[in-house]
Parts: structure tokens; sequence; C-alpha cells
């Protein structure tokens, strides 16, 4: 069992929509690279506000899939941008990142299967 999400708590948070699940997993997949692009920006031009909100975004994202450590690591970096405070900014954007990159994989895996067949299934129909 995976410990970067816990599909089974996830799916309580979509309230029991296996396919309402999967379909923002796919969301989240698709649009994770751009806010992650974003935070990165923000953390280059030392955009206090724009890391906030971005790291929020993201929290709210991992939480959905009960992604406790990726969520944990977006709420340091929120944490940063509320108080305007980059001094280990670099530390928590590479703790970000590698937990992010870890939830995008465990999605991948268990949903991508399932798109692509849905995507089959829409084209044989």
């Amino acid at each position: 069992m995976s410990t970067l999400l816990d599909w089974t708590k996830a799916l309580q948070n979509a309230d029991g929509d296996e396919e309402l699940l999967i379909e923002l997993a796919g969301v989240f997949i698709d649009e994770c690279p751009e806010m992650m692009r974003q935070a990165r920006a923000a953390i280059d031009g030392r955009n206090a506000r724009e890391l906030q909100r971005t790291a929020h975004s993201l929290k709210g994202s991992a939480h959905l899939f009960a992604a406790s450590e990726a969520g944990a690591a977006a709420f340091r970096l929120e944490e940063m941008g509320a108080e305007g405070n980059f001094r280990d900014v670099e530390d928590g954007w590479n703790l970000l990142r590698f937990e992010i990159d870890g939830l995008l994989g465990e999605l991948i895996a268990r949903v991508g299967d399932r798109k692509s067949d849905e995507a089959k299934d829409t084209q044989n129909s």
C-alpha cells in the first residue's frame, strides 16, 4: 500500500464516487505541472502572495487525495508566502517537488490505465 496517498480516504473525500475521484485525479495530473511552474516562478520572483495562493491550491489537491506529506509540504510553502519569509524556501520547494512528483506518479499508476480505457471506449462508441 502506498504511503503517498490513501485512495480509500480520497474516495471518502469524493463522497464515495470513484468516477468523480478518477476525473479529479485526471484534472490534477493535467494541471499540476502548471501549478508547480507558478510556485517556482513565485519563489524566483519573491512574490509571497502568489506563492501563498499557489501552495494553497496544491495543498487542497493533496488533501483531496489524502496525500498528507504532499499537503504538509505545500502548507509549509503556503506559510512562507503568508509570512513573506523566503529564508528556507529552497528546502521547502525541494520537499514539495519530491512529494508532488511521488503523488503524481501514484495517481498516474492508479488512474492512467482507466483514463486510457475510457478514451478507447469513447472512440469505439
